[in-house]
């Protein structure tokens, strides 16, 4: 078999060596006096350049087969052969980055985002929105830390640190947009600056260039790339070049001088078609009163009321502040904003109650219909006699637990899969799949109940809402919110039953329990309710990050629309988040006045609606604000029985730092 050579050498036959080496040193004596335009460099690099015919000098030969195996087998062609899921690595870095200068800072990133220009967008390929996956290459020696965090943030990202050895195995590399990372600092070696060059014959048509530097060292791009510039590469210019390209940053600055390849004033409109990331101080807000919001936290983590925590907040559609606390456990593992929380009662809220919510758009289901309309099995039980709004209002009067007892024993669980023991529930436990439909059984005969409807808290209540939603669309929970909500916002951490995907140091742990599952609870809902219908219920088994949470109930501020899906009425939305006719709440969402009125007090609308978990978390959404607020922990590990978190109000006090925040950046932009 042949071998390929991938070193740089490649590009020059052997041959050719002792006579280059000579032509350069006679080029450097002939050139040894002052250039008037340029420098000698430069002047050699040109001439050099057209002498050998370096911008032709690519791969352009075919490979064998066997070649092309040999080159799978290489780490750099395994690396253009895989995509890492963006959602099962770590974020690494909170939001904003933090400055000593917030001024400075905030006036740097205004100036280079109006500095940052679209030369060219060949047949609208940008924004890439909706796009699942995408390949970044850049100069081995260059890699764009930021860009990267940020692209992540919006799609799966393949990394290619470029040099000349990595150019064949783009023979073989997956189709996927890329994008091209050029960064020309001042004074420069030509010799490295248009390293890129030699892809123009490697890449698809859907490619972009974003270039850090003067436009004016662009050259002999290919007419179907993509072109951004930014006048120089700093975090702040990562971050809005990567947001601009994935449709969450507006970029409409106009070239100033003209170059070989563009003229004065060139530059195209590029419109955000989604919200993204934006500094506190862009929508009003001193970063260093958030401070109190920390405080509040890393408090409670001294007094080991959580081992850890992670916050979000949305203003005005965009993250402004996202940060990770503290550890999984009490001083080990550092807490990521990418690691996954068990959400527990919330659960009833961003998955059950959105079914609904679909289901009521869609005319598929009436909230003054009963139980028994959609489950037959129950016609003669007393859940069939329920509304749908009633379950959704927590008005049954039914009990607040459902009926477990007799499945707690360990003769419905096994050590190893085998059987009837195939349903998950630790890392080296499993459940008798029968469970589940026994459970479902209990609830159409032994409950307690009151003879007369009353508001009582029951996670019986969106269990019913769960069978009831299945029944209608013939689809579990899990898959038809994913469908309807998850996936078309791109919320890849924000699922049920994380086991399956993530690893179990990216989900935090909650509470130990010897009995059932042999220790400490860690990528399996914690509840035992839901563990015990195979980690997919109704009342609880959602897992999430802050960011993701966030996003979703983003959704229903916007009146249901995200880059121009309307994924609910806002009629519908209108209906379910205002109080319900039989008690304070609203239907399927807790409202903030019914308990939590110092909030009110400090700013929050009386309208806002959101819910609580019991593992420590909390999300509110304030529509006449615009604001998303979401504080996850994992209060309950080791113990639930903790209760140190309650009585310090963590959740209340935290929420009241944030209004305290609002309106606070007072400077003249």
């Amino acid at each position: 078999m042949t071998d390929i050579s991938l070193g740089p050498a490649s590009f020059y036959p052997n041959s050719m060596k002792t006579k280059v080496t000579s032509v350069i040193v006679l080029v450097l004596f002939l050139f040894s006096s002052p250039l008037a335009a340029e420098g000698w460099a430069d002047t050699l690099w040109d001439w050099f350049s057209g002498l050998f015919g370096r911008e032709d000098a690519v791969y352009t030969e075919e490979y064998t087969d066997r070649q092309m195996d040999s080159l799978r087998l290489t780490p750099q062609g395994a690396n253009l052969l895989e995509i890492p899921l963006s959602d099962t690595l770590l974020i690494g870095a909170n939001w904003p980055r933090a400055t000593v200068d917030v001024a400075g800072t905030l006036e740097r990133h205004n100036r280079m985002l109006s500095q940052t220009v679209l030369l060219r967008n060949p047949a609208d390929q940008l924004p890439y929105f909706g796009v699942p996956a995408v390949r970044v290459v850049y100069r081995y020696d260059q890699r764009p830390v930021h860009f990267l965090r940020m692209a992540r943030r919006f799609a799966d990202v393949q990394e290619v640190a470029f040099d000349e050895s990595v150019l064949p195995l783009f023979a073989i590399a997956a189709e996927l947009p890329t994008i091209i990372m050029v960064d020309d600092p001042p004074n420069q070696s030509p010799f490295n600056a248009d390293w890129y060059r030699v892809l123009k014959s490697r890449t698809g048509s859907e490619t972009s260039l974003v270039h850090f530097g003067d436009p004016a060292l662009l050259k002999e791009l290919r007419s179907s790339w993509a072109v951004l510039n930014t006048p120089m590469r700093t975090p702040e210019t990562e971050h809005l070049t990567a947001q601009a390209l994935f449709g969450a940053q507006t970029i409409d600055g106009r070239l100033e001088t003209g170059t070989a390849l563009f003229s004065a004033g060139e530059g195209e409109r590029l419109d955000a078609v989604r919200d993204g990331f934006r500094m506190p101080e862009e929508v009003g807000i001193d970063r260093m009163n958030l401070e109190r919001v920390d405080y509040q936290v890393n408090r409670a983590i001294r007094y080991r009321a959580t081992p850890g925590a992670q916050l979000a907040i949305f203003k005005d559609g965009h993250l402004v502040y996202e940060r990770a606390y503290g550890h999984h456990r009490y001083r080990s593992q550092a807490v990521d904003p990418g690691d996954l929380y068990d959400l527990a009662s919330v659960t009833k809220a961003a998955a059950t109650t959105l079914a609904v919510m679909k289901l009521y758009d869609q005319q598929r289901i009436e909230l003054d219909a009963k139980v028994k309309d959609y489950l037959p099995e129950f016609a003669e039980s007393i859940v069939g006699r329920y509304k749908i709004e009633h379950l959704l209002a927590h008005h049954t009067g039914l009990q607040s637990d459902l009926p477990l007892y007799d499945y707690l024993g360990r003769q419905y669980v096994s050590t190893t899969e085998n059987g009837d023991f195939l349903l998950p529930i630790a890392a080296d436990r499993w459940l008798d799949r029968t469970v589940p439909n026994l459970i479902r059984g209990q609830l159409g005969r032994r409950l307690q109940y009151t003879r007369r409807l009353k508001y009582q808290y029951s996670d019986i209540n969106y269990v019913l809402l769960q069978y009831v939603v299945e029944g209608i669309t013939g689809e579990t929970l899990d898959d038809f919110v994913s469908r309807e909500f998850y996936e078309p916002l791109g919320l890849q951490r924000l699922t049920f039953r994380p086991h399956e995907k993530y690893p179990d140091v990216q989900t935090v742990p909650t509470a130990r329990d010897t009995w059932m599952r042999g220790g400490v609870v860690r990528g399996y809902v914690h509840d035992e309710g839901a563990a015990l219908m195979g980690g997919v219920a109704g009342h609880a088994g959602l897992f999430a990050n802050a960011h993701d949470l966030g996003r979703l109930f983003q959704l229903l501020v916007d009146e249901g629309e995200f880059a121009g899906q309307q994924l609910l009425s806002p009629e519908t939305i209108a209906r379910f988040t205002r109080k319900n006719t039989y008690n304070y709440r609203a239907l399927g969402f807790d409202r903030l006045v019914g308990g939590w009125r110092s909030v009110v007090r400090s700013g929050a609308s009386p309208n806002t609606f959101g819910h609580l978990g019991f593992s420590g978390t909390a999300v509110w959404a304030d529509p006449d604000n615009d604001l998303v607020f979401v504080l996850l922990t994992n209060r309950i590990h080791p113990d639930p029985k903790n209760e140190r978190f309650n009585k310090m109000n963590v959740r209340g006090r935290t929420h009241r730092a944030v209004y305290g925040a609002l309106g606070s950046w007072g400077m003249t932009l």
